[in-house]
C-alpha cells in the first residue's frame, strides 16, 4: 500500500506542474511568433514589452506545496520498502 501510494504522490504533483507550465509556455511562444509581447501577470499577448516574471515568482506557494508532496511521496516509498524487505517472487 505504502508503495503505490508513493509512487502516485511522488509523480502527480511533478506532472501536473509539468503541464501547467507547459501551457503557460505554449501561449507565450504563440504570442512572440505573432509578434507580440507576452504579459506574465495578466496571462495574455500585449504590443509592449512587459518585464519577464518566472513562474516560481508568480507561483510560489504552489510549487512549494507540490514538491513537498512530492518529497513526502519519496518518503512513503522508503518506508514502503523497509515495511516489504528485499524480498522476491518464489519461481
Amino acid at each position: 500500500m505504502w508503495l503505490r501510494a508513493g509512487s502516485l504522490l511522488f509523480a502527480v504533483p511533478g506532472i501536473i506542474l509539468l503541464v501547467l507550465y507547459g501551457l503557460e509556455m505554449s501561449a507565450m511562444t504563440d504570442c512572440t511568433q505573432s509578434g507580440g509581447y507576452y504579459d506574465f501577470m495578466q496571462q495574455a499577448c500585449s504590443d509592449t514589452e512587459q518585464p519577464f516574471s518566472s513562474y516560481y515568482q508568480r507561483h510560489a506557494l504552489l510549487v512549494n506545496l507540490m514538491l513537498l508532496l512530492s518529497v513526502a511521496g519519496a518518503f512513503a516509498m522508503m518506508w514502503g520498502m523497509i515495511l516489504r524487505g528485499m524480498s522476491r517472487p518464489k519461481d
